[in-house]
């Protein structure tokens, strides 16, 4: 265990590991309804993500949130380097440790890439837009919010239609009395985002 310890927390798995751990926050945050899973997508990004996006999709990162993608990468660039590292690294002298650890560091990213690239592509039809639903038709739907809160910046609801139902990306001004449960009522449609804008349904 100890040998183990020292691996993840030596340079260069010790990068990887920090990336793993702030992924593992996000997901246990994302499991608590506090973030939006898919609030950074590689398809249709602008600005600062553009170019981002347009090379990451380039070797085949698309199609999926970017959440996925990160955490992906992380797991086997983590994978790789600490495998390198408890039977290539430990066994060199301090110096040498350190000028082979870039070695390995590039190295593990270099094989993440690819490899998580093979991993997402049995699961991009689960991330497939329907234009057929995400429209301006679901406009003064009702529909249920499945997160902790819903704000001008993240937020998910689900809209009910006697089948499974749809959820969908949802933002609201703030303040509000919206948590996960509440019912809502969806009074705009951002085509450009594929966001709904949704309003608390008063009740008295």
């Amino acid at each position: 265990m100890g040998s183990f310890l020292d691996t993840i927390t030596c340079f260069p798995t010790a990068i990887w590991t920090v990336l793993l751990g702030v992924v593992l926050v996000y997901w246990l945050a994302a499991m608590l309804g506090l973030v939006d899973i898919d609030a950074v997508d590689l398809d249709g990004e602008v600005g600062d993500f553009a170019d981002l996006s347009g090379k990451l999709m380039a070797l085949g990162l698309g199609g999926v949130p970017f959440s996925i993608v990160v955490s992906l990468i992380a797991l086997v660039g983590w994978v790789v380097s600490g495998l390198a590292g408890q039977y290539l690294l430990a066994w060199l002298p301090d110096l040498l440790r350190y000028i082979a650890g870039v070695a390995v560091l590039l190295a593990s990213a270099a094989v993440a890439l690819p490899v998580t690239a093979m991993a997402l592509r049995p699961m991009r039809g689960l991330f497939v837009t329907h234009n057929a639903i995400s429209n301006p038709a679901l406009v003064g739907s009702a529909c249920r919010v499945l997160t902790l809160e819903v704000t001008e910046r993240f937020g998910r609801a689900e809209v009910a239609t006697g089948g499974a139902g749809i959820n969908i990306r949802v933002r609201a001004a703030t303040p509000n009395p919206l948590t996960k449960g509440s019912q809502a009522v969806i009074i705009d449609y951002d085509a450009g985002g594929g966001i709904y804008t949704i309003a608390a349904i008063d009740d008295s």
